[in-house]
């Protein structure tokens, strides 16, 4: 108990040190490094309570305004005491952050977590946005082979097996463990017809029948109506607003439109945004990230995962 306690107070100081830094100095990349290595540091060697101390005193004395905000956030989920905290974390800073230099890594934690914890539809959804936002990260790999598994647990096996053609010309021959992996599901795909899931994400396609005129003009009219309509239950204005929540993104136009109309039996506005190859799902539009920020929150505790982020010229 002795040497704990010391440990503890060893701890507190660095706190109390790294604190004072915080408040006295200009705050950079490298210092911000070394506060959170020996805050690692000290989890990894047992004292995980000093350590922790020490990334709660950094995100005490950040601004929540700031990109080092979300790293702090990044570290706490990542040195946290309990699954549910680093999830908690993980979550707020693929919302609240999603331009952090840590979004994606958050984004793939996150997925982990939840399908350890049997939520498979949350942890598919993100990780197709982190396959979709994340062209050239080392991890699509990994991320495809749980996304592989995933579908086919939720008895689909053609994105199932569509994911994992991707996911075989994304990994390296090298990686010869994550190529045995992924070969696991090859033979699950022989007799899948894969052509329909995979022609609709190519051309862009809202349903089967979206080669016709008529139904391409009736789904534009929808889209167009939806971006014009406010959110249920929101401040957001039809025409006005700087920021809008994405639900999720999707290489199909059908598979956004789906999910548009679950949100609409829900009393959310929805709408999908995009012509071609990425369709979003968003709601609301917010004159300010505050705004739009504490409008996510509100979807948090219907169970709707959103994000923050600019409305672009094809919403204007």
């Amino acid at each position: 108990m002795l040497h704990f306690n010391r440990t503890l107070a060893l701890g507190i100081g660095c706190v109390l040190v790294a604190t004072a830094r915080l408040h006295s100095q200009t705050p950079t990349a490298s210092r911000a490094d070394s506060v959170f290595a020996r805050a690692k540091a000290l989890v990894v060697n047992g004292n995980g309570a000093a350590g922790r101390l020490i990334v709660d005193s950094v995100i005490a004395a950040t601004n929540p305004d700031s990109a080092a905000y979300g790293e702090a956030l990044y570290w706490r989920a990542v040195l946290a005491a309990t699954t549910t905290d680093a999830e908690r974390d993980y979550r707020r800073l693929v919302v609240e952050y999603p331009l952090s230099l840590r979004a994606s890594e958050a984004l793939l934690q996150l997925a982990q977590l939840e399908a350890a914890r049997g939520d498979r539809a949350a942890a598919t959804t993100h990780l197709s946005r982190f396959l979709l936002e994340n062209k050239t990260s080392p991890e699509r790999g990994r991320a495809g082979l749980l996304l592989v598994r995933l579908h086919f647990e939720q008895n689909d096996p053609q994105h199932g097996c569509m994911v994992l053609g991707r996911a075989l010309r994304d990994v390296p021959e090298s990686e010869v463990e994550l190529h045995n992996q992924l070969d696991y599901y090859s033979p699950r795909c022989a007799t899948v017809d894969t052509t329909r899931v995979a022609a609709n994400v190519s051309s862009g396609s809202g349903s089967d029948a979206a080669s016709s005129p008529a139904t391409t003009k009736d789904t534009t009219r929808r889209d167009s109506t939806r971006r014009d309509a406010p959110a249920k239950g929101s401040s957001a204005t039809a025409t006005k607003g700087r920021y809008t929540l994405q639900v999720a993104a999707y290489g199909s136009r059908a598979d956004a439109e789906r999910l548009a109309k679950r949100l609409e039996t829900r009393g959310l506005d929805a709408r999908v945004v995009g012509a071609t190859k990425v369709f979003r799902v968003r709601v609301g539009r917010y004159e300010t990230r505050a705004a739009a920020a504490a409008a996510a929150r509100d979807l948090k505790t219907k169970k709707i995962d959103a994000f923050v982020t600019e409305i672009g010229a094809e919403e204007k």
